[in-house]
């Protein structure tokens, strides 16, 4: 660029002229400023050119300035100024980094009913597990002790044994188990099917707490929802306790027994029943 042509929009100075003109009216080549501050040419033509863009980092900017200055012999506030206003700006607009995308409020309502509805939903199921079980611990009679028929007298054997007493039977199974033993048989009961497991079907239609223990051992229990379906298995019997006698259907050994209760009833059972000269597990 020719010395006599001052540089577009350059830097001015406080007496209007540019810092190039500036330092060639102190007779001072670019070179010698460059020896004097060890700014590289590249950065000294960018500032006395105003292209404060090609300049690096503002810290080390302001450093060149005011060393520049201090060589030409002109005041760095001009400069530093102008620099400022640039970097003024490169910043956004206020209004502009204060846009944000307002939440829809019907998706807001939405997810609130959502969240609330999911909570009363499990609060109410908890609760009623809760009922049923402190419901099963209140020591409710067993339900065939209950629901079962007037003992009757059976006559005993011709010799003038005295008479004892057995519930009715309410399955084959239980008829065979009831039967006094004759005088071949021993007196004690020997299981139905000795070496095979009996099994049992659970099948839940409404929601049931259930408590299972087979053949003595450590219960297991259960929260039951309808269309739900256990199976198990014991070598001798099974003893139940379920809060919602209604709410499910049993099925043993291949033979279904419905419901063994209405809904909302609580029992306490013997799977198969015990006969009358059984003694308790």
């Amino acid at each position: 660029m020719p010395a006599e042509r001052k540089v577009e929009n350059g830097p001015q100075t406080e007496s209007g002229r540019d810092l190039k003109a500036e330092r060639e009216a102190r007779g001072l080549a670019l070179k010698d400023v460059f020896e004097a501050t060890r700014i590289s040419m590249v950065n000294l033509e960018a500032l006395e050119a105003g292209r404060f863009d090609r300049l690096p980092p503002p810290v080390y900017a302001r450093s060149f300035i005011r060393r520049y200055a201090q060589v030409v012999g002109i005041d760095e506030q001009p400069i530093l100024a102008r620099y400022d206003l640039y970097l003024e700006g490169l910043k956004p607009r206020k209004e502009e980094t204060e846009i944000r995308k307002p939440w829809p409020e019907r998706g807001r309502r939405t997810l609130f009913l959502s969240v609330s509805l999911a909570a009363v939903i499990i609060a109410g199921v908890l609760v009623y597990a809760f009922f049923l079980y402190d419901q099963c611990g209140e020591g409710t009679p067993p339900a065939a002790s209950r629901e079962a028929p007037a003992a009757q007298e059976i006559a005993g054997p011709a010799s003038g044994s005295p008479a004892r007493e057995a519930p009715l039977p309410e399955s084959p199974a239980q008829t065979a188990a009831a039967a006094p033993p004759s005088a071949a048989e021993p007196a004690a009961v020997q299981p139905a099917n000795p070496g095979k497991r009996r099994p049992l079907v659970i099948e839940a239609r409404e929601l049931t707490w259930v408590r299972i223990a087979e053949d003595g051992k450590d219960p297991v229990q259960m929260l039951l929802r309808p269309g739900d379906r256990i199976e198990r298995s014991a070598m001798d019997h099974f003893l139940l306790d379920v809060g919602n006698a209604g709410g499910i259907q049993l099925t043993f050994e291949g033979k279904p027994l419905g419901s063994p209760g209405k809904s909302g009833q609580v029992i306490h059972m013997r799977l198969p029943e015990k006969s009358a000269g059984e003694k308790t597990p």
